[in-house]
């Protein structure tokens, strides 16, 4: 995707970015410079385009609509790097995953979907069950993972306390402390404002004001996990060089529910969307005006 959008943006001639460019009434664009030295190379007195050889009529005009292209790139050549490059390395890797029922803290409210999960404040299953987390509001995921590589989004919203991440499909989920990497699990936890990993030494990472959407890549032959602030285009930070011989699960751990209101829910991102490309109104702006152009042409031809 970002080869095509440096496609987009690249004069056929000097293959660099557009520099003023104009259009020929054959819906084809130039550089200005290109096409005049172009012209003074022929020494003819028609204007023939350097890609389809047709002999234009009518003179060239200003392209406007690819000099938006070229500015909105420029402006936002940050957010597009990231963005696109999380797309064309990690989207091919997208797992549909839905959230294991069977292994619900009571507490936990599912939507029918099995795709969001909140903390309510009333038991929500009486049922004994060996597989459920019985003292902290925790679920996995499904499917779990023994090889290759997988990646999904969370949606945290507006949540102050929740932990995200993998663990091994044999933790013990009626341990009553903290959740550890020498005890199976490889996750990060946001506590207000800050984020915590699991590791030992603890690492304390300030989340991002805006953070929103969380990515989760995980590599099991390179035996790493990472995540990624997908609202501010950052790696939050990774896990890596665990080793584990069994399968892992996608876990989660939504906020708990405070006084006056029930806690954030944690939502799991449907499978094929990008949520960066989604929300981003830049980028979306700069599609939007490719798109038009492309309109234009095919009209035109």
């Amino acid at each position: 995707m970002a080869n095509r959008l440096q496609e987009e943006a690249a004069c056929p001639v000097c293959q660099e970015v557009f520099l003023n460019p104009i259009a020929l009434s054959c819906a084809h664009t130039f550089c200005f410079h290109c096409m005049q030295t172009w012209m003074e190379e022929q020494k003819d007195l028609k204007l023939i385009c350097p890609v389809c050889r047709g002999v234009n009529e009518n003179p060239p005009l200003e392209e406007w609509q690819v000099g938006e292209l070229i500015l909105l790139i420029a402006q936002h050549s940050s957010q597009l790097e990231q963005g696109l490059h999380v797309n064309d390395e990690y989207l091919k890797f997208w797992e549909d995953i839905t959230l294991d029922a069977a292994t619900a803290n009571p507490f936990l409210v599912l939507s029918d979907d099995l795709r969001s999960v909140q903390c309510g404040k009333i038991c929500q299953n009486l049922t004994e069950d060996p597989q459920r987390f019985a003292y902290w509001a925790c679920i996995l995921g499904t499917p779990c993972f023994s090889s290759g590589c997988h990646y999904w989004v969370v949606e945290v919203g507006e949540g102050n306390e929740w932990a995200l991440g993998v663990c091994k499909k044999s933790v013990d989920r009626k341990r009553k402390s903290g959740f550890s990497s020498e005890h199976g699990f490889w996750i990060i936890s946001m506590k207000a404002g800050i984020i915590y990993t699991c590791s030992i030494p603890e690492t304390r990472i300030p989340a991002s004001p805006g953070l929103s959407q969380v990515g989760i890549f995980l590599d099991i032959e390179l035996e790493e996990i990472k995540f990624f602030d997908i609202s501010n285009d950052a790696l939050i930070y990774i896990h890596s060089n665990f080793s584990c011989l069994e399968p892992l699960c996608p876990f989660f751990s939504p906020e708990f529910p405070g006084e006056g209101d029930n806690g954030a829910p944690l939502t799991i991102c449907p499978s094929g969307t990008h949520p960066f490309l989604e929300t981003s109104c830049e980028v979306n702006e700069i599609f939007a005006v490719r798109n038009v152009r492309m309109t234009q042409e095919e009209t035109i031809l």
